[in-house]
């Protein structure tokens, strides 16, 4: 089954991570959507600051978004993406973060994990792959955003271990892998290819499939698949989802596709202040 599941009708579309929402009502975990008018206007569900488009759009769309799910402004709070590993945990004092301002986002990280509810993780794709995480036992949610370069870097493996050296049980972690672009559109060449088979040794046709001298379609949610399974994690804690942010340009928006002419969507996961 398809773990995230398009809902429509609420005026933003989403997409719910439905089994975590079914096992886990204490946690929010979702990503957002485009809806039919932002193909001709990308800035309509852009919720990214970095994009160009105008700053009083991006904060209003937030808004909108926040207002639906039930969650003050206050909690949305986001990190400054540099395509790297690095990995911040979220205390109470820095909620908040980012969401008015990219001047104000935790600086230089790609990877968010907090303890305290009432905060909203937020992080921002248009290709690169999503990458949810909780622990039901120490009580820890976290994101980190997985282009080529992180997971390369292994952010990933690293988020686990950051959540096991606070408490979490390796074995009882949660990963859920979100809506990307898949191995059927992201054509690499040798610069990414050849890391990702150092990274991955016997990588084969599932991750690096062949496409013509000098070019693979290169599958990153796969990759990522692996690497938490390498690092302890029970393959039936690890959901991945079939959405390809390329083939859909009516959902999602995709930098690849659209030659960078697009905006954002928004992953999020925040635990209720109950």
């Amino acid at each position: 089954m398809e773990p995230f599941q398009l809902q429509r009708g609420m005026g933003v579309p989403t997409f719910a991570l439905v089994p975590w929402k079914r096992d886990f009502p204490e946690l929010l975990a979702g990503m957002s959507a485009r809806d039919g008018e932002s193909i001709e206007d990308p800035d309509r569900t852009n919720y990214a600051l970095h994009t160009g488009a105008p700053a009083e759009r991006v904060i209003q769309n937030r808004k909108r978004l926040l207002a639906q799910l039930g969650v003050p402004f206050s909690a949305w709070t986001c990190g400054e993406q540099v395509h790297g590993v690095n990995i911040h945990e979220v205390t109470a004092d820095q909620c908040g973060r980012g969401g008015k301002s990219m001047e104000t986002a935790i600086s230089g990280t790609d990877g968010l994990f907090t303890r305290e509810r009432g905060i909203l993780l937020t992080s921002f794709y248009a290709d690169c792959v999503p990458l949810f995480f909780y622990s039901p036992d120490a009580g820890i949610v976290g994101v980190a955003h997985a282009g080529w370069r992180g997971t390369v870097g292994g952010i990933g493996p690293r988020m686990i271990r950051e959540l096991v050296r606070r408490g979490a049980v390796r074995e009882e972690i949660r990963a859920a892998i979100a809506p990307s672009i898949g191995g059927c559109c992201y054509e690499v060449d040798e610069q990414v290819a050849t890391p990702v088979a150092r990274l991955l040794p016997d990588p084969g046709p599932e991750i690096l499939n062949p496409a013509g001298e000098g070019k693979w379609k290169l599958d990153l949610r796969e990759a990522n698949r692996r690497l938490l399974l390498k690092e302890g994690l029970k393959e039936h804690h690890v959901l991945v989802t079939g959405w390809c942010t390329s083939c859909h340009p009516e959902l999602f928006h995709s930098h690849r596709r659209d030659r960078g002419r697009t905006g954002r969507m928004v992953s999020f996961i925040g635990m209720g202040k109950g």
